[in-house]
């Protein structure tokens, strides 16, 4: 019976706990366990045989993936990945990936006496009267220098990484609020008072477009000042007064949804960008995106195809069975756990039926 590939969902590798990031000491406990059951990172070449090409793998294969592009991929995750023997693939925001043009210190170099583990660069927080959540990303010559290693394949994972506006449903407006997640902006103008309008992912929703009714009151009714909508929206009355204002607004009058032509041309704008950062950063032509939030639709996917990638990555949970699905791999995070937890997950998505039942119950 064919095998399924498991493949891995990591973000960030960093001691500076979030929602999304898995110590380094967690990280390596799972490559270790892995080494020792057996598993084994594959490359994405590898992985691309088995999935795109119907080329079977050896039992105990998966594919150790991360998303976004965080400097801590390159300062933690590749020299933990080269000292334990296994490979892997980043995809990133290409339009946060900066130019650098002095490689930043990591664990090698700690391992090597060059540098002491206080040196190597942390996610930074920033501070403009209130906390600002800010994360670094690694730069080109880095992710060159990691593809160079074999250890890891860059890959794309969208442009800008952004939401849309999806509907004319409102209960909250926006403020001078804390930055909570990395990749929170709207591919719209923002506006201190404008509508919390339904939110999704920028490359599996038409965009609803606000009227410019509802951003002549927002202005109106709210400060556009940083300094003084915080004063202003410390009274909760005050929001609640913006709120109401607002909704009195007809549903009709308060924005519209792009027609197909800005719809295909918004998507077709992003994914080339995403294409040709990579191209330009690389010097080769990508093969694989893995969606934002792990959502499409219809148009991204075929756009997308047309400008050549061939290799698709979801979150959705289920088995990767020799030359099915190309265009919908399916992932499962790798949490902050135990090495044990790892483990049985790996072993649940390497058998297709279980896989899949697994997935239809915890997706």
């Amino acid at each position: 019976m064919p095998k399924s590939l498991p493949v891995l969902l990591y973000h960030s590798i960093s001691p500076w706990t979030n929602p999304i990031s898995v110590d380094p000491d967690v990280f390596e406990s799972h490559l270790k366990a892995m080494t020792a059951a057996g598993w084994r990172g594959v490359t994405l070449a590898e992985a691309a045989a088995h999935i795109r090409d119907g080329h079977e793998l050896p039992g105990k294969s998966a594919l150790i993936t991360f998303d976004d592009g965080f400097l801590d991929n390159h300062v933690f995750a590749a020299p933990l990945l080269r000292k334990h023997g296994h490979h892997g693939v980043i995809f990133v925001v290409t339009g946060r990936i900066v130019d650098e043009e002095m490689p930043r210190p990591t664990l090698d170099d700690v391992w090597n006496g060059f540098v002491d583990m206080t040196e190597l660069p942390q996610v930074r927080k920033g501070a403009d009267g209130l906390r600002v959540r800010r994360d670094l990303f690694f730069s080109w010559k880095e992710a060159r220098a990691m593809e160079a290693s074999g250890t890891l394949r860059v890959e794309g994972h969208s442009f800008r990484h952004r939401s849309v506006f999806t509907g004319p449903d409102f209960t909250s407006v926006f403020r001078p609020d804390v930055r909570k997640r990395t990749f929170d902006r709207v591919e719209a103008e923002v506006v201190f008072g404008l509508p919390r309008f339904d939110l999704g992912p920028a490359l599996a929703h038409r965009a609803f477009l606000p009227s410019a009714e509802v951003y002549d009151l927002a202005r109106q009714l709210t400060p556009q000042n940083r300094t003084e909508a915080h004063q202003f929206f410390s009274d909760p009355a005050n929001e609640a007064k913006v709120v109401a204002a607002l909704r009195r607004i007809p549903r009709d009058r308060r924005g519209r949804l792009e027609d197909d032509d800005e719809f295909r041309e918004r998507l077709t704008e992003e994914l080339i960008a995403c294409r040709d950062g990579l191209m330009n950063g690389l010097g080769r032509m990508p093969e694989a995106l893995a969606w934002p939030w792990g959502r499409s639709c219809p148009q991204a996917l075929e756009i997308a195809r047309a400008l050549g990638f061939t290799l698709f990555f979801s979150t959705t949970l289920g088995p990767n069975l020799p030359g099915q699905n190309p265009l919908h791999i399916h992932r499962f995070k790798a949490k902050e756990k135990s090495p044990k937890w790892l483990l049985s997950r790996l072993r649940i998505y390497s058998k297709p039926l279980l896989a899949r039942v697994y997935g239809k119950l915890h997706g």
